[in-house]
């Protein structure tokens, strides 16, 4: 978890998770959770579908109203590189789950700046 949710998590089904791979959304939201799928070995099959996938689902069970992908990971595996005697990794991916903010606080106008000091008064030269 990275901050705190905005209102109740749910789970939910995985097909009403929004994913997001371009930006973020463009409605008010807060990042709750960090999220990684990655393969089990580097012998795995998994691919970018699987992994988009496996986020969708955890972050259904979770109650995540989107995801926003982030970056593709390349984990060392070292059993495989130990036995196999290569160097060989795991492919991952991270993401970020996001909750909108509920419309009444989305929508609430943002604090009044300050008003500004008003300029001293001239002061007029003695006679």
């Amino acid at each position: 978890m990275i901050n705190p949710a905005p209102h109740a998590m749910q789970p939910r089904p995985p097909q009403t998770v929004e994913m997001f791979s371009s930006g973020p959304p463009h409605r008010p939201y807060v990042d709750v959770a960090y999220l990684e799928a990655e393969q089990e070995s580097s012998y795995s099959v998994d691919g970018t579908s699987d992994f988009i996938a496996q986020l969708r689902e955890r972050a259904a069970r979770m109650g995540c109203d989107g995801v926003v992908l982030g970056g593709v990971t390349n984990a060392p595996d070292a059993v495989a590189s130990i036995t196999a005697d290569i160097n060989a990794s795991r492919k991952g991916i991270t993401a970020t789950c996001v909750m909108y903010l509920p419309e009444a606080v989305a929508q609430s106008p943002a604090p009044a700046a300050p008003a500004a000091a008003p300029p001293p008064a001239a002061i007029a030269p003695a006679q």
